[in-house]
């Protein structure tokens, strides 16, 4: 299966459930294979054919600077909902989400979810 794959892209942003942690900015580490058939991209060397790498970095920080939510794993879900709304041909993304240091016995904590495009419900609001 053909991916697009980001790793280590970095978001600042507030995140946490305790009250110090809204009151700083902290980072986050995203890493993310997104399945989306490249074929024609790969066949026609188009940027219009394939989906541009910037624009999903660009998504990904902004949802979730934005939203500011407690969990990484509600975090995970907007990027996931995002993605989704706005590529259309996207079949399947996982998504890893890494907050370093904030426990000092690791070098980070994380989660990882992987959806499907049948997976996928919009909000009603949408």
């Amino acid at each position: 299966m053909d991916a697009i794959i980001i790793e280590g892209l970095k978001v600042e942003t507030v995140i946490g459930c305790f009250n110090w942690e809204r009151q700083i900015i902290q980072p986050l580490m995203l890493d993310l294979t997104i399945n989306n058939n490249l074929e024609q991209a790969s066949n026609s060397d188009e940027l219009d054919d394939t989906l541009n790498y910037a624009e999903i970095c660009e998504i990904s920080a902004q949802v979730i600077q934005e939203a500011k939510p407690k969990l990484i794993e509600h975090a995970a879900k907007l990027v996931l909902d995002a993605l989704f709304s706005t590529y259309p041909s996207v079949e399947s993304i996982m998504i890893t989400i890494r907050k370093p240091a904030i426990i000092a016995q690791a070098n980070s904590v994380g989660i990882r979810l992987e959806r499907h495009r049948n997976d996928f419900r919009p909000s009603s609001g949408e």
